[in-house]
């Protein structure tokens, strides 16, 4: 910490208001800052109940076992589904687990992890393959069969022997009670007029200053501390930090206590900020038709996104801003534009066994 004299003269006072001041800052970017990331998790699974007990299958052929166990049969579009696939058979035995890429039909593989060959008795083997799967759209979706192939050891794997599962049904529902029949944005009503007022600018801009020199104060005190004590900061994916704070949404019942425009104003937030990150932009005061046009300038951004991306960002510009009631079928519609759009647009990493 710098140590600045105190004396009676005028610049004495004035460089100990500012020590004062740059102390009060590095106490909130050490402490309220930090405690902002502490709530950042993975999406919570949904919790077991008794209606939902899961699907549990066997599926046995000569010396093999397959048994493939989901957690739940329905579960919500923000929530995620745990598939096992357990394989138990001989010691003289080998196989081979299916493979399923970045995806398994409507469900993104988020993780998943081989365990390590375990001996049961009777010379046999087992070994698990767990995947976190992750629902794109609402809806009713099916899990195609899997084909797990086996051959004895000292065989030729060009003939081997199969064991296969039956087709699966996982319901997806939406986060809203009511069924979604239409994905229509309806027509803007006409704009209100709002009082001109400049009390208000005035008093948001003397605020502002305020706040802006106690953050740039803070900002030079945390970078001298960083620089003295070089952390490396574990950088979260964009759209990891995005389904996070859908997630986080969908837990505040926005829908259900009647604060519509709220839910808008933060949802359309989140889709801005994981543009920010992921395509490299820097545009949080922009208006939508800015916002688009600024996109237009950025390498990294596909131009086959833009349809979606300004259907969402103008449906959210009608409620937000122009009074519009958006039905239940028009919410879905939002939150659900808004998980595709990040799910096509995230990127890619190679996920390790």
């Amino acid at each position: 910490m710098y140590r600045y004299p105190l004396n009676q003269d005028s610049p004495g006072i004035k460089r100990g208001i500012l020590a004062g001041m740059l102390i009060i800052a590095t106490l909130f970017a050490m402490f309220v800052l930090p405690s902002c990331r502490d709530n950042e998790s993975a999406a919570i699974a949904p919790k077991k109940t008794m209606d939902d007990p899961g699907i549990h299958k066997i599926y046995e052929r000569g010396p093999a076992t397959l048994a493939i166990d989901l957690d739940h049969a329905q579960i919500t579009i923000a929530d995620r589904l745990t598939l096992t696939l357990s394989m138990t058979i001989d010691e003289n035995y080998q196989f081979e687990l299916p493979g399923f890429g970045e995806k398994l039909e409507q469900f993104g593989i988020i993780d998943y992890h081989t365990s390590q060959p375990v001996l049961i008795g009777k010379n046999r083997k087992k070994v698990s393959r767990t995947y976190i799967l992750e629902p794109f759209l609402s809806g009713e979706y099916k899990i195609s069969p899997m084909t797990v192939l086996f051959w004895k050891m000292g065989e030729k794997k060009t003939d081997p022997h199969k064991v296969e599962t039956e087709e699966l049904m996982i319901r997806v529902n939406s986060l809203l009670p009511e069924k979604m029949a239409s994905m229509k944005i309806h027509d803007i009503v006409p704009p209100l007029t709002l009082p001109r007022s400049y009390k208000m600018w005035i008093t948001a801009g003397v605020g502002g200053g305020v706040l802006i020199l106690i953050l740039l104060g803070a900002m030079i005190l945390y970078k001298k501390r960083k620089a003295r004590n070089p952390v490396q900061e574990k950088q979260i994916p964009a759209h990891e930090q995005a389904y996070m704070e859908l997630s986080k949404l969908v837990e505040q019942e926005l829908i259900e206590k009647g604060e519509i425009k709220h839910f808008y104003h933060q949802i359309s937030d989140i889709l801005r900020r994981y543009i920010e990150k992921r395509f490299g932009l820097c545009a949080p005061e922009q208006t939508t038709e800015e916002f688009l046009s600024s996109l237009k300038g950025s390498k990294g951004f596909i131009n086959h996104y833009n349809s979606l991306l300004k259907s969402f960002l103008s449906g959210c510009d009608l409620v937000k801003f122009a009074e519009h009631q958006p039905s239940s079928e028009d919410i879905q519609f939002m939150f659900d534009s808004c998980k595709a759009f990040i799910s096509q647009s995230e990127e890619q990493q190679e996920k390790k066994e």
